[in-house]
Formats: structure tokens, sequence, C-alpha cells
């Protein structure tokens, strides 16, 4: 086991000058690591603490531990940031032009784990046209990969969520998958429609890349972080519009996809929200919203515990089973089945 204990004592010039040096990356990207050039350092109490030399190579205890115990980021030198990020992209190439050979279910795997590094990328810097069409496209290819193997989908998506992942980049990824799945089983879309669904809903949070990090890890939002996070549906349709090849159908979406949480909102204060009754609204929406909030209600947050599957159906039932009772019904058989241990 791993212990902070190596706090480097340093003046206030040296300290900023390691400042200039260091770039914070996600600790999961270590995982594609065997080591590094120079040391990582975490950030602890206004000082850089040493907790990795560069001779000890990445292990995935060190990852995990780290994870658990200290936090989600870790400072590395810019060579080695520069060296995760060149072969990040080398992987995600190479994986996505081998997803048909070997197993179906390892790669696929390892795909939504890579995808999840890169969009960690993304929401760092959400106007880069290359790495975003590179992650279009890979992502894409994962679709492909599950419509084409139903039977590995249940087992994708419980092993992702067994990943370090932070969840605002695992969240759209779990969302997607068990949309596409769902979706496939109903047998009422091509796999075309699917996947375009698929697309919509992966992309759809990518406005949460203008809020802060550390906004994510809070219970209770001031009424400046409320209207970021309220925001946050119409920026991912500005960043996208235009950049990847969306209609407006799915652009729409994209933008009035958080309708069912408003209505969920209007339920519990008996108070009509503004411009509720202007929000896009259809079965594909309701759909695509209704497992995201399914999702995002059983994991884990930093600041709540997850529910079961039982308890989000009850408050779904409550805002859409009227309005589409046949559906709902669908979705219900098909979450026993897929959640069924």
């Amino acid at each position: 086991m791993y212990s902070i204990n190596r706090t480097i004592k340093l003046t206030v010039l040296d300290r900023h000058r390691l400042e200039l040096k260091l770039k914070p990356v996600f600790i999961a990207q270590l995982s594609i690591m065997n080591s590094l050039v120079q040391p990582a350092y975490a950030y602890k109490n206004g000082e850089f603490v040493e907790v990795l030399r560069a001779d000890e190579g990445v292990t995935f205890e060190f990852i995990a531990q780290y994870a658990q115990n200290t936090s989600s980021e870790i400072f590395v030198h810019k060579t080695d940031y520069l060296a995760i990020q060149e072969k990040l992209k080398k992987d995600i190439a190479q994986i996505t032009r081998s997803l048909s050979q070997g197993d179906p279910l390892k790669k696929g795997i390892k795909q939504g784990n890579l995808l999840s590094f890169q969009m960690e990328n993304i929401y760092k810097n959400p106007f880069d046209d290359e790495l975003l069409a590179g992650q279009f496209q890979s992502s894409k290819n994962f679709s492909n990969l599950l419509l084409q193997n139903k039977s590995m989908q249940k087992s994708i998506y419980h092993k992702l969520t067994k990943q370090s992942h932070h969840y605002t980049v695992l969240q759209p990824l779990l969302s997607s998958v068990l949309l596409l799945s769902f979706l496939q089983s109903t047998g009422m879309f091509s796999e075309k429609e699917i996947q375009n669904f698929f697309l919509t809903s992966y992309f759809k949070d990518i406005g949460m890349s203008f809020i802060p990090r550390e906004k994510f890890e809070l219970a209770h939002l001031n009424e400046l972080d409320k209207q970021m996070f309220s925001e946050h549906a119409d920026n991912s349709m500005r960043i996208l519009d235009g950049r990847l090849p969306f209609n407006r159908t799915q652009l729409n979406i994209i933008q009035n996809h958080h309708f069912l949480n408003y209505k969920i909102q209007s339920l519990i204060s008996g108070k009509q929200l503004p411009d509720q009754d202007k929000m896009l609204t259809g079965i594909e929406s309701t759909l695509l919203s209704s497992i995201d909030i399914l999702v995002a209600m059983t994991s884990k947050r930093p600041y709540r515990d997850d529910v079961s599957v039982f308890k989000a159906l009850e408050l779904l039932k409550k805002v859409i089973s009227d309005e589409y009772p046949q559906e709902f019904k669908n979705l219900v058989i098909f979450l026993r089945q897929f959640f069924k241990n």
C-alpha cells in the first residue's frame, strides 16, 4: 500500500516553478502507462506531495488506492502529460481498427474505458475539433460493436460501472449503452436510428465542461451554481452544433434532454417551472431522458448513495406512465432482466 509521506519541501519560488511544470490528469488515465519519466504529485493542504517516483512504475493497486484515498486527479510533468495523451490517441485508434478481431467482450470493455479517458480530456478542452471528431468516430464504432453483439451489452455495462472514472464521464456512456440495449430489445427502431440515439445520448452532457470540477462534489448548490448546471444542456447544443454530424432533431433532444428532470421538480414542488411548456418532448426524447435519470439515481455520487432500480422506476412511473404506458411497461420488463443477478 502506498502512502503519501514524501512531502516536497520547497521555497515559494521553487513551488511556483514546479506548478508551471505540472499538469493535472485523471488518475485512471495512468492505467495506460507502464511508468512515468518524472515523479507524480498530489496537491494537499497547499503543498505538492510526491506520491509516485519515476522508478516505481504504475500499478492498478496504486491507481485504485489513490482514487479511493486521495483524489480523482494527480499531477504529472508536462512530458508525461503529453506522453499520456499521445498513448491514449494511439490506443483508441488501434482498438477502433481492430474491434472485429479477438474477444469482442474484452475489446468492448477496453474501448469503453478508453472512451471515458478521452471524454475527460474533451471536458477539459471541448473546442479541440480533432479530439471531438475522433471521439465521435470511436463512439460510433463502439455502438456498432454493441449492436452486433447483443449478448454482451449487459456485461459491458456492469463492467463499466466498476471502473474508477469520474461520474461526469461515466454517466453518459452508461446511459447510452443502456439506451441502445433497450431500444434494440423493442424491435421498433432500425440500427441506424438506434446508433443516432446512442450518439445523441453520449454527447448530450458535453456542456458540463464549463462547470468547475469541484461543483460536482457538492450536495447543495448556491443560486449561481444552479444556474451553471441548468445551462449545460444549452451549452452542449451550442458546442456540438456544426461540429459533429448531428441533425436538428438530435440537437433539439440534446438541448432539451433535462425536460423530465424539470417535470419531476415540478411534481415535487407543485409549481410550473419557467419555460417547461416549451421543452421538446416525444417518445425518443422521453426514453433518452428516462434512462439518463435511472442511471444517475442507481449510481453513487460523492454526496449521496445510490438507490435501487425499483426506486428509480417508481419515480419515473409518475412522470411517463400516463403518457407512454406501453413503453413504460416495456422498460420495466427490460430492466428487470438487465439488472437481474
